[in-house]
């Protein structure tokens, strides 16, 4: 047996190239997707600033029915306390939907108020003049 050494080895980098194109896909989509879990109606506002990009936040959500989530945890007042507590530095962003009862929304803004001195940033939707 006579082996030739002497043939160019040509090595395809395209589905390598594919494969690593593909995960950088999908790892840019599920952070710019990283928002709120539940879906909520959020109140207008012509009066509403965009937040600073960068700015390391603690999301709660109030769903139409009242109930408190951080992400897709459903969560006490007493879990927030302890989670502004926990991140002294972080934002308090509040989702709360427009049809939630009055009552929720009074009650995180006395946490709030508390906890973090008044700062803390209301999510709404920006209503186009």
């Amino acid at each position: 047996m006579k082996f030739d050494f002497d043939e160019d080895i040509n090595v395809d980098l395209t589905p390598l190239i594919d494969v690593i194109f593909m995960l950088l896909v999908f790892f840019i989509m599920t952070t710019t997707f990283s928002k709120p879990v539940l879906d909520v109606i959020l109140p207008s506002s012509e009066m509403a600033e965009t937040a600073e990009k960068g700015t390391k936040e603690i999301l709660i959500t109030v769903d139409k029915e009242g109930y408190i989530y951080h992400g897709d945890k459903k969560i006490s007042t007493n879990d927030v306390i302890s989670l502004l507590k926990q991140y002294p530095n972080n934002v308090l962003n509040l989702f709360i939907d427009k049809n939630a009862p009055f009552e929720s929304f009074v009650r995180l803004i006395d946490i709030a108020k508390k906890e973090r001195g008044g700062n803390f940033i209301i999510s709404t939707d920006i209503v186009e003049k």
